[in-house]
């Protein structure tokens, strides 16, 4: 497949709208409407896995305005500043999120976020023996609780959420990759 035109449907303060027109390689042509986020650096977005010295996972019950709902992720935000690397966004979001410090970061995997909407890759790093140092003024429109969570008793949790409370299937998806490396 091999987009032959790209049209700007609409951009506002965050998101951009696309209208793509594409040649599918037995020459029929389609149309596919992405998203894509304006006010990003680099690969997009960070999500950083924390782990405490006690073998807790530090995860965050976050309210999704597209959901109007909550849902359990790791910490994670945007490379919206310019001059900072990938580590050094999710330095920042981890404190600014959860109150906790990275001594060391390990990059993990970078992968698309929603690859039938968007081009936005999120790169994931490890942050073991995570220290907290106090939660920071964080953003103001967001509502988030942050979750300490025993690697023991972590299936347990994920798999009995309820009410108004969803599972990022990233979660999983990230959690077999550490265990696939060692690190977790």
């Amino acid at each position: 497949m091999k987009v032959i035109n790209r049209k700007v449907v609409f951009e506002g303060k965050y998101l951009r709208f696309v209208s793509k027109d594409a040649e599918t390689s037995t020459g029929k042509r389609v149309t596919w409407e992405t998203i894509e986020r304006v006010n990003i650096h680099g690969k997009g977005a960070v999500v950083i896995v924390g782990l405490t010295r006690e073998k807790e996972l530090i995860m965050e019950r976050n309210w999704r305005a597209s959901l109007e709902s909550f849902i359990i992720q790791f910490p994670a935000g945007l490379t919206d500043i310019a001059e900072e690397s990938a580590e050094e966004a999710a330095r920042r979001e981890l404190l600014e999120e959860t109150g906790y410090t990275a001594k060391k970061l390990i990059p993990i995997i970078s992968v698309p976020v929603s690859p039938d909407l968007t081009p936005t890759i999120a790169s994931h790093f490890f942050a073991p023996e995570v220290e907290f140092v106090g939660k920071q003024n964080g953003d103001a429109s967001e509502e988030i609780e942050v979750l300490k969570v025993p690697i023991q008793k972590l299936d347990d949790f994920l798999l009995n959420l309820s009410g108004d409370t969803k599972l990022d299937l990233r979660v999983p998806g990230i959690l077999w990759v550490l265990e696939k490396r060692n690190l977790i």
